[in-house]
């Protein structure tokens, strides 16, 4: 795993919270439906401006129950393939869409060189597992059969996601493997919640249940809006860390926040992985909170920004790669 260097220096999470308890921002785990929608999006108040990227492309993927809303996001030209990077936003599987995100994936596109691709998908409570879960993994098959069109390259693809959205990921990278469908060269997930908040065995839920923004409570009560059938939440689709075998995932670059309850669980996948022979990277962003990829104007997102450049370059179309496709 790698820890960042400065882990003792002044950051901003403190700054973040008390702005948000100045502002009135109110427990997660104690707003109704239409509030939890209203505070996460106000997170985009404090994003900055738009970066901008070469061309926006708005266009609709089909899903399960209908059409599924996508972003897409053409990087500045630079020489090369471009990968195609299916990304899913986070919101507790309740809140949050694709202009949640449109600051932090303008940037990624441009840094990575990658085409990114925002996917929507049905929110909690109307729609409960698996509805999400095949929502993305529908997306993922669609924007992958597409991936020419929108100008990436069709033989590299990426998932991504960050907080509920990096659950789906995982969950999305699962689906393929069992169902034969379309494999990611890697996963990025950005703070995932990977295995059911209540009676969970992670320090790092003990250790920051409360004053890091997302709290204990607030993961209790979002798995139970997602799942709320106990026995249904112990399907690797919902939970990828209760899966008993991990072989054949995608290789992972696993992003973690010093102050996020999630912490341990995520880093807990990227060991899974690598016991199953997979390759897998957990980098510890200290100072950080579980919210860091939406403020993009924070040195915790650029060194996130690094991290995801670097793991997209290693696993990309012109990386080493052994008979099987794996990076060498």
């Amino acid at each position: 795993m790698s820890q960042h260097p400065d882990a003792h220096a002044p950051s901003d999470s403190d700054v973040i919270l008390n702005t948000l308890r100045e502002q009135g921002f109110p427990p997660l785990e104690s707003a109704d439906i239409p509030e939890l929608r209203l505070l996460i999006g106000r997170l985009r108040q404090a994003q900055g401006p738009p970066e901008p990227v070469a061309r926006v492309l708005g266009t609709f993927v089909p899903g399960p129950a209908g059409l599924l809303p996508v972003r897409v996001y053409q990087p500045r030209p630079r020489p090369g393939p471009r990968p195609l990077l299916v990304f899913f936003h986070g919101g507790g599987w309740a809140a949050g869409d694709v202009d949640l995100v449109d600051r932090p994936l303008r940037r990624l596109a441009n840094a990575t060189g990658a085409v990114v691709a925002s996917a929507g998908y049905r929110l909690a409570p109307e729609t409960q597992f698996p509805g999400q879960q095949q929502d993305a993994y529908a997306a993922l098959c669609a924007l992958a059969a597409r991936a020419a069109e929108l100008g990436a390259d069709p033989g590299h693809l990426i998932v991504g996601g960050e907080s509920a959205g990096a659950n789906l990921a995982a969950a999305a990278c699962r689906a393929a493997v069992e169902e034969g469908g379309p494999r990611p060269a890697l996963q990025i997930l950005v703070c995932p919640p990977l295995a059911p908040a209540r009676n969970t065995p992670f320090a790092s839920y003990r250790e920051k249940a409360v004053g890091y923004l997302n709290t204990r409570a607030a993961m209790e009560r979002f798995w139970e809006l997602y799942v709320p059938d106990p026995d249904a939440a112990r399907d690797p689709l919902a939970a990828p860390l209760l899966a008993e075998d991990f072989s054949g995932l995608p290789p992972a670059l696993v992003l973690t926040a010093e102050h996020d309850p999630l912490r341990d669980e995520a880093e807990e996948y990227a060991h899974r992985l690598e016991r199953d022979g997979v390759p897998a990277v957990v980098s510890r962003i200290p100072g950080a909170l579980h919210i860091f990829f939406l403020l993009p104007h924070l040195a915790a997102f650029g060194t996130a920004l690094h991290d995801i450049e670097r793991a997209v370059r290693t696993h990309g179309p012109t990386a080493p790669r052994d008979r099987e496709g794996t990076p060498s």
